[in-house]
This record gives C-alpha cells, structure tokens and sequence, in this order.
C-alpha cells in the first residue's frame, strides 16, 4: 500500500497509546494529590525523572526487538518470528527482574542522588517501590507491544493500555 496511509495507520494507535499513558499518569495525580494529599502528590513528581528514564529504556529495548522480528515477519520466517518473539519476552521479564530486585533495595540511594526533600523522602522511596514492583509486567507490556507493532498490530497494545489505564483508575 502507500506509505503514507501505512504511516497512518500506526501513528493513530500509538498516539493514542500516548494519550491513554497521559490519562493514567494525570488520573493517578489528580487522585493522589486529592486524597492522599501535596505531600504524597510530590513525592511523586520527584520520581518522574527516573521513571522517564526507565520508560525510555523500555521502549528502545523493545524497539530494539522489533527491527528483528519486522525483517522475519517480512521475509514471511515465521518460525523466526516464533522464535525471537519468546526470546524477547524471556529476556523482557528477567531484565524486569533484575531492575526490580535491584530498584528495591537501591531506591534510597536513588532518591538521594536526585536530591529528594527530607519531608518528602520516605514517601518518595515507597512510591518508587511500588513502582519497582511493578516492573516485570512493565517490560512485558512494551516488549509485547513491539512484538505486536512488528506483525502489524499496533491496535491491540493500545487496547491492553486503555483496559490497564480504565483498571489503574478503578484501583485508585
């Protein structure tokens, strides 16, 4: 087909991919800050940095994935495509392992690298635990969306995001 109409066609999925992560992310906010309160609500804000970070690393691995999985699924290997689709996956959920055994017990030490507030510090260390908890399903998520995005789905983890992100809200 065109190009364009192809570029089209997944750059609609993946801005609403970004929007729905906005949705959470401003959900969990204005929810934090209303019942928990401006203290809960900055300890927060202060992980951001970090947690952008992490997200970028997540997205360039798993991008890193689908350039691999997009040349066998093109050249019609499909047996490859199985293949490198259970090692991205296997590797997603150890590397998510590994950050969040190491994210919980390095977590202090990363918040007073990014000069975390004395009144905020505790606060800040459990939000980013929690955060670290999370961590296989994280990784999990954006390799399977590469995965997805690699066979021509790139609907589907959008859908998964806007369930996970309706869930998030209920939760809160």
């Amino acid at each position: 087909g065109r190009i364009s109409t192809q570029m089209i066609r997944f750059f609609v999925p993946i801005w609403c991919g970004i929007f729905f992560q906005q949705i959470y992310v401003t959900a969990d906010a204005i929810i934090i800050g209303k019942v928990v309160g401006e203290n809960a609500l900055a300890a927060v804000g202060c992980t951001t940095t970090f947690i952008n970070l992490l997200i970028g690393f997540f997205t360039g691995l798993s991008s890193g994935a689908t350039v691999i999985l997009a040349q066998y699924f093109g050249a019609r290997e499909y047996d490859e495509v199985r293949r490198s689709s259970h090692t991205a996956l296997v590797l997603a959920a150890f590397i998510g392992l590994c950050f969040m055994i190491l994210g919980l017990l390095i977590s202090p030490w990363l918040l007073h690298l990014l000069q975390t507030p004395e009144d905020i510090f505790d606060m800040a260390v459990q939000y980013l635990r929690v955060y670290f908890l999370g961590m296989i399903p994280s990784m999990v998520y954006n390799m399977g969306s590469g995965i997805l995005r690699a066979v021509c789905d790139a609907k589907r983890p959008v859908y998964i995001l806007i369930a996970t992100a309706l869930v998030n809200i209920g939760l809160d």
